[in-house]
């Protein structure tokens, strides 16, 4: 690698580690547990589908495989933050909710990001924001390329 190429990837590297590093210890702190991204992502799933999902849907959101979501629902359920009740529509299907921490949780996580990215956007005048903008855009745009492709 070139000096760019090690300095970006050290960057990328860097800034993607911290960032969720910082709003898992931020999480950590309002529900007072030890919760991962990747559930606190999975809580995200089941407040887009109206607190109504599926284990499919959470699965699908999450782009994981429906025995991987299952386990992590249970450790989620375990943790007291999301409950199981079958579906009366059809009794082979659970539904599974956020309950009140989980809720609280979820709506936490709204809430740093909102924070996050105003609090970064004080650190930059016009004129670099504009940049920035174009190329955290040209970055995603480059790997949903990769994702399609």
């Amino acid at each position: 690698m070139n000096v760019f190429e090690q300095s970006l990837n050290d960057l990328l590297t860097d800034v993607f580690n911290s960032i969720l590093q910082y709003e898992e210890k931020y999480l950590q702190n309002v529900s007072g547990t030890s919760i991962s991204i990747g559930e606190i992502h999975m809580l995200e799933g089941i407040a887009k589908e109206n607190n109504k999902a599926t284990v499919s849907q959470i699965a699908a959101f999450m782009n994981i495989a429906v025995p991987t979501a299952t386990v992590a629902i249970k450790k989620l359920v375990s943790k007291g933050f999301v409950t199981k009740v079958p579906c009366t529509a059809d009794g082979r299907r659970t539904i599974i909710g956020l309950t009140e921490q989980g809720d609280k949780i979820y709506r936490s996580h709204r809430l740093f990001h909102r924070k996050m990215v105003r609090n970064i956007g004080k650190q930059f005048s016009e004129n670099q924001k504009e940049i920035l903008l174009e190329g955290v855009k040209a970055l995603d745009e480059f790997f949903k390329e990769k994702l399609e492709g």
